[in-house]
């Protein structure tokens, strides 16, 4: 059995999800803590000084690292009528990871300067006691931030979402390209990071208001729409 390993808020294990559930591969899905889970998840990819991220999905045959390769694979399961040519969805997920990587830093950043939300990271404790631990959670977002802060440049996030209006645009089909695809995938979820969808299961109110952006919650408001349409009528 295939067993997909992520966060359930990150953009990015959504990205995976989506696409394995629009092409009805089965999976188990395990949750991945960052600090708790890491050496688990060494330990499954043979990685001792490598940098781990997720989302990772192990298939009887091999590892699959990031949801670009577990869509392609995905892709490969149900044939190209599911998810598109992925030549032609490359440069388009391209988008979508700088997009994304400067949204994570954002929110990464956030995190650390609010008390509240570190505190909401440890739900194991009860919550008069989770101050406890807010030095190991702060320590922990410290570490994602230094991890990508390189691969974040400014005002690419905003620099994405204008893209993918510009794609509809131009293309008058509602979808980037000529039908749904993958890129409307990868490019949908750049949403997250400006109305997030997770429920309160996973997000919690102080981790949420950090994903929230409302400046460009007003700007794009048409795109939020259309991701709406796109989960309504292609979503899982």
């Amino acid at each position: 059995m295939n067993l997909l390993v992520g966060e359930a808020f990150s953009p990015w294990t959504i990205k995976a999800r989506w696409a394995l559930d629009r092409c009805g591969v089965a999976y188990a899905y395990r949750e991945y803590t960052p600090g708790l889970s890491e050496p688990w998840l060494r330990w499954k990819l043979g990685r001792w000084r490598q940098p781990v991220s997720v989302p990772v999905m192990l298939t009887p045959g091999r590892a699959l690292l990031g949801s670009w390769e577990i869509a392609q694979y995905a892709g490969q399961q149900a044939g190209e009528e599911c998810l598109g040519a992925f030549d032609q969805i490359q440069p388009w997920d391209q988008i979508s990871e700088h997009g994304l990587a400067a949204a994570r830093t954002r929110v990464v950043r956030a995190v650390l300067a609010d008390d509240r939300t570190l505190d909401e990271a440890v739900p194991f404790l009860p919550a008069g006691a989770r101050f406890l631990l807010r030095p190991v959670a702060r320590n922990v977002a410290g570490r994602l931030d230094r991890k990508y802060a390189a691969l974040a440049f400014a005002d690419a996030h905003r620099d994405a979402l204008l893209a993918v209006r510009s794609a509809l645009a131009q293309s008058g089909t509602g979808f980037v390209l000529d039908r749904f695809s993958y890129a409307d995938i990868s490019l949908s979820v750049l949403l997250e990071a400006v109305v997030p969808q997770s429920g309160p299961a996973v997000l919690g109110p102080a981790h949420r208001a950090c994903w929230h952006h409302a400046a460009l919650a007003a700007e794009f408001a048409d795109l939020l729409e259309w991701r709406a349409g796109l989960q309504r009528d292609y979503g899982p």
